[in-house]
Order: C-alpha cells, then structure tokens, then sequence
C-alpha cells in the first residue's frame, strides 16, 4: 500500500549541526510573572481574612452568650430589688439600725411621745447636721426608762448630756416640774476628754470631737430653762460626781462615749440607786463600743447582775 511518505529536514548549508527540531530540548517556560503571585498572595490573604473572621465571629457568639446571662441575671436582681424594697416598705419601723415586721410601735402615734420626742430631737445636736436622727425607738426606752423611775424615790442621773436629747424628752414626757424630782446632767458639755481615752477607743473619739462635739453648755442650759429642777454640772466625770449630794438615784443614764468615766460613775451611784432603779447604757451594745461593753459587763458579774441587750443598741440595768 502506498503511504505518503514524512518530510525530512534537511541540514543547512554550511552547518554541521541539527536542527531545534531534532535537538530533543524543549524552550523554556515561560517565567512566572506578576499577575501569579498577585493571585497568591490574595489566596493567602484569603485565608488569612476568613480565619480571622471565624475567630471574631466565635468571639462575637461567646459575648451575645454573655450578655444574655448578664442581662437575665439583671432581670433576676432587679425582681429582687423590687422584693427587697416592697419587703422594706412593709416594716413597721426601719431606722437607727433597727428595722421590725409584723410588730406594734402605736408608740410612734403617741402623741404625748411626740411632744417629747420632737423636744430632744430639735435640741440644736450636732449629729447629723442637726436633722432627726430618728432615734424614735431609743428614745421610747428612755421615756419609758423615765416614767418607771419617776414612781420610785429619788432624783434623775444623767452622765453625758450633751444637748439634752434624752433628758429633755424625760423632762417633757413625765412632766418633771410635776414630780418634785432633781435631774442632776453631768457632762464637760464640749466633747470627750482626750486623757480618758483608752487607747482602743482614742481614734474613735477623737474623730467625735473634731466633727460632732463643740462647746454647747450654752445651748444645753437655754434647753432646761423651763425645768428648774434641771441641774447641769459641768467638768469631767468622776471628778464633779461629789460637787452634788445624791442620796439616792431613781433613775442613771450613761452615754459617755468611752469606758472609763462610765465605769466610775457607775462604781459611784450604784449604791445610791433605789431598788428597781433602771440604768440605762446608751452605747452598750453598738459596734465600736466594745470597751464600754466588756467594763459594764464586769461590773454587772462583780454585783452579780445581768445587762439586757436591747435591739436599739442600749443595755438595760434595774437595781435588785
């Protein structure tokens, strides 16, 4: 059979080589340009891009999982809150401390306690700037304190007066003027003597002095203008306890602030007190105070007596 028969290439004339096309050497690739690793790098940058946004994206997730327990636990204490200020407003006294449910303070609506109260209370103190304290309830043991006295035998012993705010509200409450009783008040009138100060007490007092207690015998001796009866001796308790004869006492209240002179003065009138005779400790069981607490206590087990701790923070004594 006849086939068409392949061209063969000829040598050129004069050339002693083969042709390229019998070399068996193919032509170079061509190079890789620009546009190849622009394509690469973009790919790179790619990847780069989409880990970074799963990573933002993971990240975003775990913050809206966040948010949403913060915000229920919002909601949550936001219920409470709501339960807690219903709860408070449903007690039937909350200050000083002190807050009571389901119990009666008609002593609050007295209006003969009022009258008292409101004459302590606006005795030109300096705790508080001078506003209601409200201190209703400790003076509602006072009152009482003083109406019980008031059927014994005997004169009233205050020992730490300042303005008044106890005292007075005994004077108006019993009527001292219808009594024929003394109230003997006992302060220096200008704050706690530093050379009393036991040393766990010093920071404490001393912080006293410099922002509550200034000099207000003045205005404590304008307070009892209307009880004659009312005696302010003023000095540093023990030393003026003698300047007065007291035979006896129906009634001793103790508000000094530190230990010592509480403790002399009661080493002093407790012999004096009648049977029945309250004594009533003003800072007895209030934080801060524990000195004054841990003397009265002693006191109390070397005469073989119990101090009651009141919830007002006040420690009740009766003479046996």
């Amino acid at each position: 059979m006849w086939r068409a028969r392949s061209p063969v290439a000829r040598p050129r004339a004069g050339g002693g080589g083969r042709s390229d096309a019998f070399s068996g050497v193919r032509p170079p690739a061509p190079e890789a340009g620009a546009p190849a690793r622009a394509k690469r790098e973009a790919r790179r940058a790619g990847r780069k891009a989409a880990r970074a946004q799963r990573e933002q994206n993971a990240k975003l997730r775990e913050g809206n999982a966040r948010l949403r327990d913060l915000t229920a636990t919002l909601r949550e204490d936001r219920r409470t809150l709501q339960e807690v200020r219903a709860w408070l407003a449903a007690s039937t006294y909350d200050a000083d401390g002190l807050a009571v449910w389901s119990k009666e303070v008609d002593f609050l609506r007295d209006p003969v306690f009022q009258r008292a109260y409101g004459r302590g209370i606006g005795s030109g103190h300096g705790f508080g700037a001078g506003a209601d304290i409200h201190i209703e309830w400790r003076v509602h043991v006072a009152c009482w304190a003083g109406s019980h006295a008031g059927r014994l035998a005997g004169d009233f012993v205050e020992c730490g007066v300042n303005t008044g705010i106890y005292s007075l509200a005994i004077c108006d409450y019993i009527d001292l003027n219808a009594t024929g009783k003394s109230f003997f008040l006992f302060d220096t009138f200008d704050g706690i003597p530093e050379t009393q100060m036991h040393e766990r007490e010093r920071e404490r007092a001393l912080e006293h002095n410099r922002t509550i207690y200034v000099d207000v015998y003045e205005t404590a001796r304008r307070n009892f203008e209307p009880f004659p009866r009312a005696k302010l001796i003023r000095g540093r308790v023990p030393d003026t306890l003698d300047q007065t004869p007291i035979d006896r006492a129906c009634y001793l209240s103790l508000d000094m602030n530190i230990a010592e002179p509480e403790r002399a003065a009661l080493e002093f009138f407790w012999d004096r007190l009648v049977p029945g005779a309250p004594v009533l400790l003003d800072d007895y069981a209030w934080a801060g105070h524990t000195l004054q607490k841990e003397q009265m206590d002693d006191f109390a087990a070397s005469r073989k007596v119990e101090i009651l701790t009141l919830p007002t923070g006040q420690g009740l004594l009766l003479k046996p």
